[in-house]
């Protein structure tokens, strides 16, 4: 799996997970061509990288437990608390 192909796919996925609308799991793997064993991969490694996903039954959606977002689809950036 290619570094850029990583990162890109990364960014997608943080995209979807921002607009709070990813559907289920399937959903957002067909999306995505992917697997769900595939998304959920991704979601693994994006955990590692600090952050923290959850799946939303009452959003269906997978949502960040703290604002923030990928940068270069690489670096997790969580947003300042004030």
């Amino acid at each position: 799996m290619a570094q850029q192909e990583v990162h890109k796919t990364i960014s997608l996925i943080d995209n979807e997970i921002r607009q709070k609308e990813t559907g289920s799991p399937i959903e957002l793997a067909g999306r995505l061509h992917m697997s769900v064993r595939m998304l959920y991969f991704y979601l693994d490694m994006m955990d590692c990288l600090g952050a923290r996903i959850i799946f939303s039954k009452q959003l269906n959606s997978f949502v960040y437990q703290q604002g923030g977002f990928f940068k270069d689809g690489i670096r997790w950036i969580e947003y300042q608390r004030v």
